[in-house]
């Protein structure tokens, strides 16, 4: 998709150049780059699953290749304005390392593989997510799957052939223009299938295990998957209980009474009387 040096004249490459920079402009004001929400490591991730997902190229001809693009998957994870920036460095470094697009036309394959996604595929992406639920009566993963996937496709075929009218109206030299516009609609035609698959794959997988890093997705699919804390309540005013409530203390129990043959025994006196009773002598006064 990428449009190799040399082909342009320079006032396509001013032009695509002066689109890029308005768009990353706007995309610079807008994206939510200071907020604490956890997007932008996911926007450096999602930028080095791109370099690699985005690795396999295919030749179409006529110097140029054909590769996934990922730009809708972008939009749908991280807004449109932070997935435009995503997409613009990934596009930058894959010219600067892996020599995919020239240098002069950045601002033009920037345009095809991040301005369409975020200035057409994202409203686009909105309106045939508000179709399907409509159509479901609800919003559920498989309809939002669906919709990523759907966009995704429609995304790719509309780079490619913005990117068959830009060869066709700034091409230079002696290049037939029918086989590139045969070649590159037709490969990304099938690219783009590829890409519906792989990007509702992933909407529907980040859903069930992750919906908080799918931006698209409604509320109550974004729900969290972790189990809520619970708080103790904050400590009140000491409120003594009701009369009559106090925890009562036990009764004392008997003690146990001694086992047979351990009573204290009486010890009998001088007089032979047993201990305690009063002698013979006074008994008998006290009867007298």
């Amino acid at each position: 998709m990428h449009i190799p040096e040399g082909f342009l004249t320079g006032t396509t490459t001013a032009i695509g150049a002066g689109v890029a920079v308005a768009g990353l402009a706007v995309a610079i004001r807008k994206a939510d780059m200071h907020a604490d929400n956890g997007r932008l490591p996911l926007a450096g991730l999602a930028g080095a699953f791109f370099l690699v997902g985005d690795s396999p190229f295919l030749p179409i001809g006529v110097g140029t290749q054909g590769h996934l693009l990922g730009g809708t998957l972008a939009v749908a994870l991280l807004g449109p304005w932070l997935g435009l920036i995503t997409i613009a460095v990934v596009t930058v470094v894959q010219a600067l390392v892996q020599g995919d697009g020239g240098i002069t036309v950045l601002g033009l394959n920037i345009v095809n593989a991040g301005i369409v996604p975020a200035f057409i595929g994202w409203p686009l992406l909105r309106g045939v997510q508000a179709v399907i639920r409509r159509w479901q009566g609800r919003s559920t993963p498989g309809g939002l799957a669906l919709a990523c996937g759907v966009a995704a496709y429609v995304n790719v075929v509309l780079a490619s052939l913005l990117f068959v009218t830009e060869f066709h109206l700034g091409h230079k030299g002696s290049v037939q223009i029918g086989p590139v516009i045969g070649g590159t609609v037709g490969t990304y035609a099938l690219i783009g299938i590829a890409e519906a698959l792989l990007t509702a794959g992933i909407v529907k997988a980040l859903l069930a295990r992750r919906p908080d890093l799918v931006l698209i997705a409604p509320p109550e699919l974004r729900r969290t998957l972790r189990p809520p804390v619970r708080r103790r309540p904050a400590p009140g005013p000491h409120v003594p209980p009701p009369p009559g409530t106090e925890p009562q203390r036990a009764a004392a129990t008997a003690s146990p009474p001694p086992p047979p043959g351990t009573e204290p025994q009486r010890t009998a006196g001088t007089d032979g009387t047993a201990a305690g009773e009063p002698p013979p002598d006074a008994r008998e006064s006290g009867a007298a």
